[in-house]
């Protein structure tokens, strides 16, 4: 699978591509990096489709960022939208997960029919309360205070559902790996800039392509209600809830999350 560094109006970002045809963009999700595609990636190529999957700023491939700063989380999007133009990309699928689906719907915003299919996992549209708004922000502190890998072992049961802990060491481990190695000041910039989101209830509401919400029936964060209101925003019934997963399907269940990207995908 082909690497590259693109140059965007945000720095550099980290790029891998795989396969021929239509082009499929991946955006991760917090602590991870373009790397949790790798399973996505080599279903899309079998299938006849191009994935590109991308590092969101402040991980991966990209330009460090200093201790305090803050990324809003429209930058991540105006990147990948300069990504998609140096890819030749002129219509596209989106695969946003958790924090990446928030990046996916700013992007819809900035690119209007380009975009022609969305699949959103473990993610939803609308404003942290400011009781989490306020723990986002203190976790990033943390992060720069004490580095990510110490916190990775808090969170990879909850980004991870309990099947998963039990059953697949090494999608564990492969987690725990690319949490560990996340810079701590990117991490804790881009969390700072999605705690100051704005809300992105109208911007689902109001895209136009085919829409898809995925879910992990063990995701503690979606709690069976955040994909059932976000597939509600984007006027579908389109909602797969996958058995044995948590938060993280593409990783945990890759067979279960391929079969509903690529349906959507199907002309």
């Amino acid at each position: 699978m082909p690497d590259r560094i693109v140059a965007t109006r945000h720095g550099p970002v980290g790029v891998t591509t795989a396969g021929d045809g239509p082009t499929v963009l991946l955006l991760h999700g917090f602590l991870f990096s373009r790397a949790m595609w790798a399973p996505q990636l080599a279903a899309l190529a079998d299938a006849g489709h191009r994935g590109v999957a991308i590092d969101l700023l402040g991980f991966g491939d990209t330009a460090p960022a200093p201790p305090g700063g803050e990324i809003p989380l429209h930058h991540h999007a105006e990147a990948a939208l300069d990504v998609l133009d140096a890819v030749g990309a002129e219509r596209f699928a989106v695969v946003g997960y958790s924090m990446g689906g928030q990046v996916a719907l700013e992007l819809a915003d900035r690119c209007g029919p380009r975009l022609e299919r969305l699949l959103l996992s473990d993610t939803f549209a609308g404003l942290d309360t400011p009781q989490v708004r306020a723990a986002r922000r203190a976790l990033a502190d943390r992060l720069e205070a004490e580095g990510t890998a110490r916190y990775g072992e808090e969170f990879l049961p909850a980004v991870l559902g309990p099947t998963t802990v039990a059953t697949r060491p090494a999608v564990c481990e492969l987690a725990r790996a690319m949490i560990a190695a996340a810079p701590p000041t990117g991490a804790a910039a881009a969390l700072r800039g999605r705690a100051e989101r704005r809300d992105l209830t109208a911007v689902a509401a109001g895209f136009g392509g085919a829409a898809r919400v995925v879910v992990g029936a063990e995701d503690v964060f979606d709690a069976g209600t955040l994909g059932a209101a976000l597939a509600a925003s984007l006027g579908t019934d389109d909602l797969h809830v996958l058995p044995a997963a948590g938060h993280t399907p593409s990783l945990e269940t890759p067979a279960a999350f391929d079969r509903a990207l690529l349906a959507l995908l199907r002309p």
